[in-house]
């Protein structure tokens, strides 16, 4: 494959999505370009069939990624990764831009997506499973990212619960009362299960009571940083959302403040919400998404409460060292894995050898020069290459930072 596109290297090109949740400015300024005037969401970089990157060979040539492996999967992606996850780049790269929530939701596990989609195991409601394949994502926050994941311990929440007054706020939080001594996971998995099924023609007005009341406490104050954030957000969530009972959802989910270089893996089952900031996510490649509130698209509530996992809580995934200036990350998602290099002069820097498959070189900050197998190419910020399998050793000169994700692993569980 790099013999017949010329080289070794191959400059991408890559969509935009304008969903309603993104910023302005913040994907132009990574950029360097001026700001279309509407939103601008997420940078794809990858394969997904919905919005594929496009890649450029030797001599001009444009190819789009997906047509690309489709064509050729052993020689781009390599005979492990095809072996692993099929004619497939199993990961997807973006740049997320966030000025607004995303839809609070889950992912299905390996077994429950390929066994939904297939038709093997009943699917409830009305929900349709796209693809057979996980959604498993990681964030890493190039600014400060406020997100929700997983669940509060119980008493935790039904304490935040309480702070905010109201009957219906105490219907929500009753399962949880006391489950220290029983099951903290069925109390968890209960109380979600009632903040989702709230009566259509009652959640404008529990979104409301939720919002000044949460609103009341935090003008009170004596509130702890976290809790004042948490509460916040139920008020905040109200404005985008006036008619929505997961405005609560603060209060039952884990609020989650990562700074810059902070990481959060969201695995299958936990509901999760980004809620702003700007950063790096590496992501199954699926579009399989149970959403159950926080958006003006289709919420799947019933499978979604299959699914969902009361003992999902926070996980940053270590930082491992990998050599002078590169770090990785490595969660417990085989299909990708993530690097950062921060390169801080102009000598040339040997990434690290060993990454499955092909790898998508993303330059986050500076101007930087690849070379690989003889091919070079300069990526200033905001931009992007595609290294095919088998090639290499990558060598880099900055100064600048760069991320390069790849296949996590071919040994499936």
């Amino acid at each position: 494959m790099p013999g017949s596109l010329g080289t070794a290297i191959l400059p991408m090109a890559n969509p935009i999505r304008d969903y309603d949740w993104g910023a302005l400015e913040t994907l132009a300024r990574l950029q360097g370009r001026e700001p279309t005037g509407a939103p601008e969401a997420e940078l794809w970089m990858g394969a997904h069939p919905s919005a594929p990157s496009t890649v450029v060979a030797a001599d001009g040539t444009v190819h789009r990624l997906d047509d690309l492996v489709a064509r050729a999967p052993h020689e781009l992606l390599g005979p492990d990764v095809v072996a692993a996850y099929g004619a497939r780049l199993p990961y997807l790269l973006k740049v997320l831009a966030i000025a607004g929530p995303l839809s609070l939701q889950v992912h299905p596990d390996r077994d429950r997506a390929r066994e939904g989609f297939a038709g093997e195991v009943e699917v409830h409601g009305d929900h349709r499973y796209v693809d057979p394949h996980p959604k498993p994502e990681m964030l890493y926050a190039l600014e400060p990212v406020e997100a929700l994941c997983g669940f509060r311990p119980a008493a935790d929440a039904a304490r935040l619960l309480g702070l905010v007054d109201g009957a219906r706020l105490a219907t929500i939080a009753e399962p949880l009362l006391g489950a220290g001594g029983g099951d903290e996971t069925a109390a968890l998995e209960r109380a979600f299960e009632i903040l989702v099924t709230w009566p259509d023609d009652d959640r404008a007005d529990l979104a409301a009571e939720a919002a000044d009341a949460a609103d009341a406490v935090v003008r009170a104050g004596g509130l702890t940083e976290h809790d004042r954030a948490a509460l916040g957000w139920v008020t905040r969530l109200a404005e985008f959302f006036p008619k929505d009972a997961l405005v609560v959802a603060p209060l039952l989910l884990h609020f989650v403040r990562l700074e810059p270089g902070g990481t959060l893996f969201v695995p299958a089952g936990a509901p999760h919400s980004y809620l702003s900031g700007t950063g790096v996510e590496i992501m199954g490649n699926s579009d399989n998404v149970l959403r159950a509130g926080l958006t003006h698209k289709p919420v799947a509530v019933e499978e979604l409460l299959h699914v969902v996992d009361g003992r999902s809580r926070p996980h940053r995934s270590p930082e491992i060292v990998l050599g002078a200036c590169e770090v990785g990350w490595r969660p417990e998602a085989p299909e990708f894995q993530l690097t950062r290099l921060r390169l801080t002069g102009n000598a040339p820097v040997e990434a690290c050898q060993g990454l499955p498959g092909p790898q998508i070189v993303l330059v986050t900050a500076g101007t930087v020069t690849l070379r690989c197998d003889g091919a070079a190419q300069v990526l200033h910020c905001g931009e992007s290459a595609l290294v095919p399998a088998g090639c290499g050793p990558l060598v880099l000169a900055g100064p600048g930072e760069v991320f390069r994700a790849a296949v996590g692993t071919t040994t499936l569980p």
